[in-house]
């Protein structure tokens, strides 16, 4: 599924990278188009069919000059030149970057990489900061830091709490924060940084109000009070609960009531009917006024459950009800890092790598970042674009062949009136259809596991389909 992924800003951080040196350019080139147009979570002896080309890869990827850095570096130089070209009416409105970490297991690896939650874990953390544009649209992986937590550090959480800031674990998201100012510097482009609960941290609020061009959303974790340490002293201790966000949003007046998309505990989208409303805080430790953006389920979805609720803290100005519900769209894209790491852990298989140094294993990790990129933004393109041709999302001419050649046994009659042929909608049911998904009419639009499942056959099919192509000629 390359198709929108050779749009033009992976192609910008593909030629970005910088290996110093012709032969590893080469390589690198001729690596990124065997994954362009195969199946990316198929393993490295399966992809590289001749030994020649597998020992070139294995290579290539022990060199010394070819590290995390390498791949991330070249990412953020492609990215910072697509932000320079964009000259359009929406030049100047800020671009999404959405920070997450991600837990990547290897419990059955002897490689000694780290614990991950229990001492008896191996694995690692990645921190992603993920850029999308104005419209929404992923366009590549800005920021990604790789966090080892030693086995001699396990159980001295509890110390935390007395270091400062830059030596905890914590300052992932500062640093995250340090790479968006230096994008906002080259590119003259705004960021607003989409985090979640794990985020509110007086720390990082007042590093982002203090760095020119950053914006932030964090969904609030802490109740924080809007006393001084002065008028804590003056208050009865029954009434501070008084003076916390929490009870001071759930109490304001006339809460207006909006239509909302919220998601499941299993990431399904449903429409709410939701109340929000909003106001303005100074609070105790942060330098700044901020604004809180509150909203909350009217009736939760089941019974059973709590209806969903978010307290979204920002630095952006909210005047109004258009203001509040644009925050809150905006907040809303933080999905799209949770279907990133789909594509990273499904679609790239990195948990299934093996390699036998942690510096080798997190280059490969780093250069199938833009391979995932790629998936997510072929995805993106289907289902925000469904009327365009499907050719736009797969521009290789042998699968757009097999794709036609196919269609008639997998799609059902109700498919092709819900859809014109050949296009990204198309394409989408098709996939959806060949991993099993029983129609849109019933079960909504496939998700990503199932697109995978089809993609994965497809390319099954699409090596048959080659050889018996190369043989017939």
């Amino acid at each position: 599924m390359n198709g929108i992924g050779e749009g033009r800003c992976v192609t910008l951080q593909r030629e970005a990278m910088d290996f110093s040196h012709a032969d590893r350019q080469t390589r690198y080139e001729k690596i990124m188009a065997l994954l362009a147009h195969s199946d990316p979570a198929a393993s490295f002896p399966c992809l590289f069919k001749d030994q020649y080309q597998l020992k070139g890869f294995y290579r290539f990827i022990n060199n010394p000059a070819v590290t995390h850095t390498t791949f991330m570096d070249g990412y953020r130089s492609g990215l910072m030149q697509y932000a320079q070209q964009q000259h359009d009416s929406n030049a100047q409105q800020p671009w999404l970057l959405i920070q997450d970490t991600m837990v990547v297991n290897y419990s059955s690896r002897s490689l000694d990489l780290g614990y991950t939650q229990k001492q008896q874990t191996n694995g690692f953390l990645l921190h992603h900061g993920l850029l999308l544009d104005e419209k929404a649209t992923p366009l590549g992986l800005l920021h990604q830091q790789v966090i080892h937590r030693e086995r001699s550090s396990y159980g001295k959480g509890k110390h935390c709490r007395s270091k400062k800031t830059e030596d905890k674990e914590s300052n992932k998201w500062i640093e995250a924060l340090e790479t968006g100012v230096s994008f906002s510097e080259a590119t003259g482009r705004a960021l607003i940084h989409i985090m979640d609960r794990e985020a509110d941290i007086v720390d990082l609020i007042n590093s982002c109000n203090q760095s020119k061009g950053q914006y932030f959303i964090i969904r609030a974790r802490h109740d924080h009070s809007t006393l001084s340490d002065y008028q804590r002293q003056q208050q009865p201790q029954e009434a501070l609960e008084t003076f916390r966000l929490f009870h001071l949003m759930r109490s304001l007046p006339t809460p207006s009531v909006t239509e909302r998309t919220l998601r499941d505990s299993k990431g399904k989208p449903y429409s709410a009917a939701c109340y929000i409303n909003y106001c303005s805080f100074s609070f105790r430790g942060i330098k700044q006024p901020l604004y809180c953006v509150w909203v909350k389920e009217k009736e939760p979805k089941e019974p059973d459950q709590k209806p969903a609720e978010w307290f979204l803290l920002t630095n952006i100005e909210v005047y109004n009800l258009q203001d509040a519900q644009q925050i809150v769209q905006w907040y809303s894209k933080r999905w799209t890092v949770e279907e990133f790491h789909k594509c990273y852990k499904t679609g790239c298989s990195i948990e299934k790598r093996q390699f036998d140094s942690r510096k080798t294993l997190t280059t490969v990790i780093a250069m199938l970042a833009l391979n995932a990129v790629m998936l997510l933004r072929s995805a993106y393109q289907a289902k925000e674009r469904p009327e365009a041709c499907f050719e736009t999302v797969v521009t290789d001419s042998t699968e757009q062949e097999l794709a036609k050649k196919i269609a008639p046994q997998y799609l059902k009659p109700v498919d092709t009136k819900d859809t014109q042929p050949y296009s990204t909608l198309w394409w989408l049911l098709l996939l959806g259809r060949m991993g099993g998904h029983q129609g849109s009419r019933q079960k909504g639009l496939p998700g990503w596991q199932t697109l995978w499942k089809g993609y994965t056959y497809f390319q099954s099919l699409l090596t048959g389909y080659r050889y018996l192509i190369s043989n017939t000629s």
